[in-house]
């Protein structure tokens, strides 16, 4: 098991604002912000998986029942199609634990309740 707190403190939201362009192709990250090809992040530190109302999520998705809390989202971001098996989502992945960290800690600052870290 992974020592989420760790390798939270690893990272930084400016490192992970830059990380994160390489999302920015699928995602939208503003609030209010539209599904692209992949569903809108604001707020997704927390919510449901594959919660986002409006978007066409994988079957594997949709049952997998857990919410994106930081252990889930470091899991899926190493590589996305060996957490959740079935997922639509083609990319490779984040190999370094600070780049994940730091993408992580983007993404929960961009919500209307950041979640407090580990």
């Amino acid at each position: 098991k992974v020592d989420i707190a760790a390798l939270m403190a690893m990272g930084n939201v400016t490192d992970g604002e830059k990380i994160f362009k390489k999302c920015a192709a699928c995602h939208s990250i503003n609030k209010g912000g539209k599904n692209n090809i992949g569903p809108a992040l604001y707020n997704v530190v927390g919510r449901k998986i594959g919660g986002v109302d409006g978007y066409k999520y994988s079957k594997a998705l949709v049952a997998y029942g857990k919410n994106w809390n930081f252990e889930e989202l470091n899991g899926f971001l190493i590589k996305p199609a060996k957490w959740i098996k079935g997922t639509k989502m083609a990319y490779a992945g984040l190999r370094k634990e600070s780049d994940r960290a730091s993408v992580i800690k983007y993404l929960n600052q961009n919500s209307d309740n950041p979640l407090p870290l580990p």
